[in-house]
C-alpha cells in the first residue's frame, strides 16, 4: 500500500465520519415535520382531544425552536470556539448534539422537549461551519470543494433516505424512537471523528 493511497483513506475516513454528523443533523432538523401529530397527541393530550389542529400547530414550535437556536448558535458558539483546536471542537459538537437529542428522547413534557429541540439546534450551524474548514484542510488547497461537498452530502442523503425511514420508524414504533435512532448516529459521529478526523 503506497503513502498516498494511505492517505486518501486517511481522508475518506475522516470526511466520511463528518458526513455522519450531518446525516444526523439533517434527520434531527426535518424529521420531527412527519411526526407532529405523534408528538402532539402525547405531550398536548387535552389540546388535542378538543383540536388536533391546534395541537399540531403548538406541536410545531418544536420546529421553530430548533431553527432558533440555529440562528443564535451558529455566530455564538462559532465565534467562541475559534481559538481551540478544531479537531476538539467538533468531537465536543458531535457530543452536544447526541446530548441534547437524547434529552428529546427522555423528556417528559412538551415544555422541556421545546427547551431540548431549542438546545440542540444550538451546535447546528458551528458543526457545519467548523466542518467544512475541517474538510477543506483533510484534501488540501486543490480539493477544498470536494471536501465541503462531500461533508454536505451526509445532509442530503438524510433527506433522501433518513428522514423518511425515521419518519416511518416514529409513526410505526413512537417518535421518541426516531429521536433516539438519531441520537446514536450522533454518538457514532463522535467517535469516529475522535478516531479519524486529524
Amino acid at each position: 500500500m503506497t503513502s498516498s493511497t494511505t492517505s486518501r483513506g486517511a481522508a475518506m475516513r475522516a470526511l466520511l465520519s463528518l458526513a455522519i454528523g450531518s446525516f444526523g443533523i439533517g434527520m434531527t432538523e426535518f424529521v420531527v415535520m412527519g411526526l407532529l401529530p405523534n408528538i402532539a397527541r402525547e405531550l398536548v393530550p387535552g389540546t388535542w382531544a378538543a383540536s388536533p389542529d391546534d395541537a399540531i400547530a403548538q406541536a410545531g414550535w418544536l420546529i421553530s425552536l430548533y431553527a432558533l437556536g440555529v440562528v443564535v448558535g451558529a455566530p455564538t458558539i462559532a465565534g467562541s470556539v475559534a481559538r481551540f483546536p478544531r479537531h476538539r471542537v467538533m468531537i465536543v459538537l458531535a457530543v452536544a448534539l447526541a446530548f441534547f437529542t437524547l434529552l428529546t428522547v427522555i423528556a417528559p413534557t412538551f415544555e422541556l422537549v421545546a427547551a431540548s429541540r431549542f438546545l440542540a439546534g444550538l451546535p447546528h450551524g458551528a458543526y457545519f461551519g467548523i466542518g467544512a474548514l475541517v474538510a477543506a484542510d483533510v484534501l488540501g488547497p486543490g480539493n477544498r470543494a470536494k471536501g465541503v461537498a462531500f461533508v454536505l452530502t451526509g445532509l442530503t442523503i438524510a433527506n433522501v433516505v433518513g428522514v423518511p425511514l425515521g419518519t416511518l420508524l416514529g409513526q410505526q414504533v413512537g417518535w421518541r424512537a426516531a429521536f433516539a435512532v438519531v441520537t446514536a448516529i450522533f454518538a457514532l459521529a463522535a467517535i469516529c471523528i475522535a478516531l479519524f478526523v486529524p
